[in-house]
């Protein structure tokens, strides 16, 4: 009996670290996304905008592995938003890679965009 209830007590202990190292990793790849945004708005030249939007790229795929739920069936799900994202950082890095950074700041428009739908559904709970 004492076995059982110290195996199961380690598992609940176990499980709700995992949900706090999820939703610290999360939290961390938004930060990362926040910041590198911003810097690469700042961007002077070609290699800061890449370098900006590399750790961006990075941060999204790396949250898409924390599956979110919300309320909203008729919402896109969180992966969708990643893959979203993911993709508009692709056309802007192409962008900025042919020499466009100005037309590559304006395209970046559309990663806050996602961004701020993704808040708007996933931060309402």
């Amino acid at each position: 009996m004492i076995k059982k209830t110290l195996a199961a007590a380690l598992f609940c202990s176990a499980l709700s670290f995992s949900s706090f190292s999820f939703a610290d990793t999360l939290e961390h790849n938004m930060q990362a996304l926040g910041k590198n945004f911003k810097a690469f708005n700042k961007a002077q030249n070609q290699q800061d905008a890449l370098q900006a939007l590399d750790k961006m790229k990075a941060a999204a795929v790396d949250a898409k592995h924390v599956k979110l739920k919300t309320k909203d069936a008729k919402a896109p799900s969180s992966d969708t938003l990643f893959d979203q994202l993911a993709v508009e950082i692709d056309k802007t890095r192409a962008l900025v890679q042919a020499g466009q950074l100005e037309q590559a700041k304006v395209e970046g428009k559309k990663i806050a965009a996602i961004k701020d739908q993704g808040h708007s559904i996933y931060n309402k709970q």
